[in-house]
C-alpha cells in the first residue's frame, strides 16, 4: 500500500462513491477544499485508489485553540473496509499534519466509527448528533501537543 497526495477530484469521487452514493457531486465538495492548505491523500494498491483523507487547517467549533486542523472526506471503498486501508491512511496523515505544526486534530465521524478513531487516539466530545443524509456523529478530538 502507499499513500500519496491526489487531486481534490479524486478525493471527491471516493467521497462521493463511499459517503454519498446517488447524492449531487455539491454534497462532496467541502469548504476549504480547494485551499492551498488541504492535503488531499490518497491510499492506493498498485494504480487503484482505495481510500481518500482531506486534511487542512480549520478552528474547531468547541475549542478555541491554535494549531487546529481538521479531517474530512475520509472514505475507504466498499472492497478495501476492513482491510487496514483507512487506518494506515489516518496514521500518515496525522504523521504529516503533526509534522507541519497541527496541535490538535478533529473530526466529525459516523458513529458507526467510533471504535475505529478511538484506537488512533481520537476521543468522542460530547453528544451524539445527526447530520443530515449522513446519519449519527460525534465530534472526534485528538490531543497531538
Amino acid at each position: 500500500m502507499e499513500i500519496r497526495n491526489i487531486s481534490l477530484l479524486q478525493a471527491r469521487s471516493i467521497r462521493r462513491d463511499v459517503l454519498r452514493p446517488g447524492r449531487p457531486e455539491s454534497e462532496v465538495a467541502y469548504p476549504g477544499d480547494a485551499s492551498e492548505f488541504a492535503q488531499h491523500l490518497g491510499a492506493f494498491e498498485g494504480d487503484k485508489l482505495l481510500g481518500v483523507a482531506t486534511f487542512l487547517p480549520e478552528p474547531c467549533p468547541e475549542q478555541d485553540r491554535s494549531g487546529a486542523w481538521r479531517l474530512r472526506g475520509m472514505a475507504t471503498v466498499r472492497s478495501a473496509q476492513r482491510r487496514g486501508v483507512g487506518g494506515q491512511l489516518l496514521s500518515y496523515g496525522l504523521k504529516r499534519t503533526l509534522r507541519q505544526g497541527a496541535t490538535f486534530i478533529w473530526c466529525y465521524g459516523r458513529t458507526s466509527a467510533r471504535a475505529f478513531y478511538e484506537r488512533h487516539g481520537f476521543r468522542a466530545s460530547g453528544e451524539e448528533f445527526a447530520l443530515p443524509h449522513s446519519g449519527p456523529h460525534y465530534l472526534f478530538i485528538l490531543h497531538a501537543g
